[in-house]
């Protein structure tokens, strides 16, 4: 019905767009002439799958995308970039993320492409949203990821959270992410790990 009382996925197009100024010109560039989507073009298959990546506004976009993201539990996510790929729907590299619910379950992997204007607003089968927090009033560039390889990953995440972000607002995370880490297993499905 008009999209009137849906609520607000991400933070204000403005907002999103601001992002882009903390990329070099010619990245910024491509960003800003990406399609200004929810899927992008030409895709198929599941959302989130390689030949359907999520769009995204850069690394930053990536990041905030997934510190909104809820699993089937209601579990925020721990997450870190395995690599870079191609795809067949994008012009361009896209970036190949791990995933696992901070309960220690539903674990998932997931490939965004970030050369677009904003974040996509729908989320993979499974997975959730969270809504814009009109509080806050922005979505945090921050989470419980980084866009770097994390070896010995979800274990090795606080390290790498605390390097990226830096002491502050760094350390807060890292503990919080200890203290899930020491109170579920987290074990890759079908290895063991």
């Amino acid at each position: 019905m008009f999209g009137f009382f849906r609520k607000r996925i991400h933070e204000p197009l403005a907002k999103q767009r601001a992002d882009l100024a903390q990329y070099p010109p010619e990245f910024r560039r491509l960003m800003v002439n990406g399609h200004d989507c929810d899927t992008v073009p030409g895709s198929s298959g599941p959302f989130g799958s390689l030949p359907n990546p999520i769009p995204v506004n850069g690394a930053r976009g990536e990041i905030k995308y997934l510190g909104k993201l809820r699993g089937r539990s209601g579990s925020a996510l721990f997450f870190h970039r395995i690599c870079s790929t191609s795809s067949p729907v994008c012009e361009h590299s896209i970036d190949v993320y791990e995933t696992v619910c901070m309960d220690g379950t539903q674990w998932a992997t997931l490939y965004f492409d970030m050369y677009h204007p904003r974040r996509s607003n729908l989320a993979p089968d499974g997975f959730t949203l969270m809504p814009f927090d009109r509080q806050l009033k922005m979505d945090l560039p921050f989470a419980y990821g980084v866009n770097g390889l994390v070896s010995n990953f979800p274990h090795g995440l606080p390290d790498a959270i605390v390097k990226l972000y830096g002491k502050i607002p760094g350390a807060t995370f890292a503990r919080r992410a200890q203290e899930q880490l020491d109170r579920y297993e987290f074990r890759r499905p079908g290895t063991g790990e």
